[in-house]
Order: structure tokens, then sequence, then C-alpha cells
């Protein structure tokens, strides 16, 4: 035990196999940009291969979605599976911002800028830059006291594949693979019914992203030097694994180094990001809530005109009062008369087909149709007894 204690090299060697999810939830929340500063930690040589699987499979380097949700178009009522590892985020952020919660429903309402997909360099960033200096000291002390750089060369290596597997083009097709919206459109993200939240992004200028192209998965295969670059890599995170495994003394600066950089990944992973440096900078403008869904709901109609009546499906799909039938269609009937940019078609009572005749000054006159006298079928006459009338040849 005396032993094991001075150089724990086989729990290193374990350690750097286990949470590899952790490496891949901290790449998704700082990943887009050229320099994605994600720490050397414990968990990259398990990483190494699910990314080198993803890779030469369905080719996703993101995260699934851990919870559902629904976004919601409130100009054309469509509604989509969410699949996007941002309004997930977003989703999250804005419930436990207002937690708890003495309310039925809250609808959030924020207004989205122009997108930025370069990388906001706020706290979960900048912990980056400093961890992987703390552990560059540390790997520091025993080659300058013993002569020993062996903790130095792992650690060398290790951030360097780490800040190669962080700046992989494919992270930016996957976390922000969407067409940018040219019209002002709001979208309304919830977890559904029973649940207290909804999140509405009203998309006010021209370079904001089409949400609905982000809320569905786009798988696209990764490129040739994307699977050279991840076949490469966990090649060396195995000759790594093989070096710390030899290891026979000063492993407690190594262990140091890993779980230093392991703190700085489940901070990154588990921490909810502020929106705009996930490249969706957003503004509250309203926050909606009561004690009963409808009467929140008419209150968000009324502000926001589309958003209510986008969501009255989704929390009330069984039948409703007369006064509320009544609301909502209205509100409904307003709705198309906005969509189609005029007043409601008013069907005619009586047949607008007029006969056009042309008179000797070559000018056209419209005469009403003329009515066809009724039949009078006698009681000892049969329908097929009727002759046809011939005209005579005055």
């Amino acid at each position: 035990m005396s032993n094991q204690w001075r150089n724990p090299n086989d729990v290193l060697t374990v350690l750097l196999i286990i949470g590899g999810d952790i490496v891949q939830k901290a790449l998704a929340q700082l990943s887009g940009g050229s320099f994605v500063p994600v720490a050397f930690s414990f968990g990259w040589v398990s990483y190494s291969f699910n990314a080198l699987l993803a890779a030469f499979g369905d080719g996703a380097l993101m995260p699934p979605v851990p919870a559902a949700s629904i976004l919601i178009n409130a100009r054309s009522g469509y509604t989509r599976q969410n699949h996007s590892w941002i309004l997930e985020r977003l989703l999250r952020s804005v419930e436990r911002d207002l937690e708890p919660l003495d309310a039925a429903l809250c609808v959030s309402v924020f207004d989205c800028k122009a997108f930025n997909s370069q990388a906001h360099r706020d706290w979960f960033w900048w912990s980056g830059v400093f961890t992987t200096l703390f552990q560059l000291a540390i790997a520091i002390i025993p080659c300058a006291l013993q002569n020993d750089w062996s903790i130095l060369l792992v650690t060398v290596t290790g951030t360097a594949l780490a800040l190669t597997g962080g700046s992989l083009s494919q992270w930016r097709k996957e976390k922000w693979g969407a067409r940018l919206d040219n019209k002002k459109t709001s979208y309304c993200l919830t977890r559904g019914n029973g649940l207290q939240h909804v999140v509405v992004i009203c998309n006010q200028s021209h370079g904001c992203l089409r949400l609905e192209d982000l809320a569905v998965p786009r798988r696209e295969s990764c490129s040739r030097r994307c699977k050279v670059i991840i076949a490469f890599s966990a090649l060396v995170w195995i000759l790594i694994l093989i070096n710390v495994a030899g290891l026979k003394r000063n492993t407690w600066y190594l262990l140091g180094v890993g779980f230093a950089g392991m703190v700085q990944n489940l901070g990154v992973a588990g921490i909810p990001r502020r929106p705009d440096a996930m490249g969706m900078p957003l503004q509250l403008v309203a926050r909606i809530q009561s004690r009963k869904v409808m009467l929140a709901l008419m209150n968000t109609e009324r502000q926001f005109p589309s958003v209510g009546l986008a969501l009255v499906n989704v929390f009330f799909p069984g039948e409703l009062s007369d006064e509320e039938h009544k609301f909502w269609a209205t509100r409904r009937e307003r709705q198309r008369i906005r969509n189609c940019g005029g007043p409601p078609f008013q069907q005619p009572a009586q047949s607008s087909r007029m006969s056009l005749s042309r008179n000797a000054n070559t000018s056209w006159t419209a005469t009403p149709p003329q009515t066809t006298p009724p039949v009078t079928i006698a009681p000892h006459m049969s329908p097929g007894a009727i002759a046809p009338i011939r005209r005579s040849s005055v």
C-alpha cells in the first residue's frame, strides 16, 4: 500500500479511460472557433475512440440532446422536435434561472440580434487558458528538481492533442448548421404540456439563424482531413496511455495535472453559459406568467400576436370553453388576415357571372344573366315525356 501511495501509476491508467462524455460536453460548449481551450484531463483517451467511431460512422461529434423539447414556428404553426445542443442549453438556462417558480406557466420573450460565430471570451473560455498554464507549471516541477521530463512530455502532448481535437471544422458544421433567416419570425421553444417554461425567440434582424434548420439534425460526413486527424490523435492517445502505465516515479504530479483539467472540464460541461457566448445574442423583452395556463397564453397573444395561438394547441389539445373558443377563433381570423395581407374574402350571395355584348361603337356592355323559367310537370306526366322545344325557322 505504501508503494501504491508513493506512485499511483495504476490509478492513472484507469482514470485516463473514463469520463469521455464529460470531455465531449466540454468541447460542445466551447467549440466553434479556431482555438478551443479545453484542458487536458482524464477521459481524453476514451473520448478519442468515441470520436473515431463517430467520424467513420454517422459523423456526429456533438453529444445527443439529453431532454426532449419542441420548436414551434409562430407564423406557420409548424412543430419540430428539437435536436440542437444550443437550443437545449438555452432552455435549460432559463429553467434554472427562474427556479423556484410560483406560476403555472411562464413565457420568456427574447429579441435575437445578428448571429456571431466568433468565440465569446467569457470566463469559460479563459478558464481553459489558465488551467492549461497551471498544468504546465505543475509538469515543470519534476523536470526542474529531478530532471524528470516524462511528466512534462505527457502534459505537452496531451494539451496539443486536446487543442487539435477542439479546432476541427466539423464542430462548427454541427453546432451552427443553419441558414440565415431573412424574415422577422418568432419561434417558441418548450418541453410541452405540463411544464412551466416557454422561451420565445424573435428574430428581428436579417442576420439571425433560422432556428427550424438548427433544430433538425443534419448528419454531414466528416471530411477526409478531419478523419485523418481524429485517427492520428487516437493512435497518439494510445501511446500516451502506454507511457503513463510505465511511469515509476513522480506520478503525483501527473495526477495533479489530470485533476486540474477534470475540474475545468466538469465546470464547462455542467454550468450554463450565456447565449451570446454560443453565437446567439439575446435580449429579454418581456416575461409573462400566471397561475393559470390559459390566462398566460391569452396575455401572451395580446402582447405578441401569433405566439399564444401557436402554443394553445400544445397546452390545450382538447376542447375549450365557449369563451375560450370565441377568443382564439377571433385571434385565428386576425392571423389569417395578417398572413394574407388584406381583408377576408367574402363569398357573394348571388352569382356574379355576366354576359358581354359589343355594340356598334365596339364598346363592351355587361348584362346580367337571364333566368330560365321553371318547367311544371303535370301529375299524370313522367319526366321522360317532356319533349324538347323546337325553334321555328322564323
